[in-house]
């Protein structure tokens, strides 16, 4: 459920996120390939929803972990991508302690800043070189963009740490 003060993309992930990775560890899946495939889904569904072409027939998060279980499958060469399926229904949270870790990250990510976001989405998710980080963000070259890289996930980190520090 989306907070009031609360983007909605945000909303779906804090939401839908914990219950994808459960869902993968029980079909054998790691935490890792789980995130890699989420993240993979949400930017699907974030170009769909820009460019109007996102068809809806359930939920936003429905669609999500469909989409993203699609993506799991297709990069463990498992089958074909195919159609979201008939009745896909999310799993119930079974570790609130995990919900808690995932938006601690989400956080994390959020408050290293929007460039630092930018920049690590273009590079992951967007599979850009170094070379065309650089030149989308300005930077001198590819040694310039591969350093600004690597602070933003150190700024992250830090931030996952500091959050871990508080919370204890």
């Amino acid at each position: 459920m989306t907070r009031p003060s609360e983007d909605p993309i945000t909303g779906l992930y804090r939401d839908s996120f914990p219950d994808f990775v459960r869902m993968i560890r029980r079909m054998g899946g790691s935490s890792e390939e789980a995130k890699d495939a989420f993240h993979d889904a949400l930017l699907i569904y974030m170009e769909r929803e820009r460019a109007g072409k996102l068809n809806l027939h359930s939920s936003p998060k429905a669609y999500l972990l469909g989409t993203a279980r699609i993506c799991w499958l297709h990069t463990r060469g498992k089958g074909p991508i195919s159609e979201l399926p008939e009745g896909f229904e999310a799993a119930e949270p079974e570790d609130p302690n995990e919900e808690e870790r995932e938006k601690s990250l989400l956080e994390s990510l959020v408050r290293s800043g929007k460039k630092c976001m930018e920049l690590l989405k273009a590079f992951y998710y967007d599979h850009c070189s170094m070379q065309e980080v650089a030149d989308r963000f300005g930077f001198n070259g590819r040694r310039s963009a591969t350093v600004q890289k690597y602070k933003c996930l150190e700024k992250v980190r830090e931030e996952i740490k500091t959050t871990q520090a508080y919370a204890q």
